[in-house]
């Protein structure tokens, strides 16, 4: 079975730079939402990003869901 064209997983951490989304996220996609969620908490602490969202693909709309936000403390 060939993979779909611009799916690369069934979660994604999508993050911003910002306190908040605007503009383009940048993504690292995975298939354990534990793990992902895991690296956005080390992520947050240490300050890397902003605003990180862990979200899950939805094909009946054609895009991310979110599941969860973080922020540094």
């Amino acid at each position: 079975m060939e993979p779909l064209k611009g799916y690369d997983a069934a979660f994604a951490l999508r993050c911003w730079r910002g306190t908040a989304p605007a503009g383009e996220a940048e993504e690292i996609a995975g298939s354990d939402p534990a793990a992902l969620r895991a690296r956005a908490e080390a992520l947050v602490a240490d300050r890397a990003w902003g605003y990180i969202e862990l979200a899950a693909w939805n094909f009946e709309l054609n895009d991310w869901v979110r599941m969860e936000a973080f922020r540094p403390n």
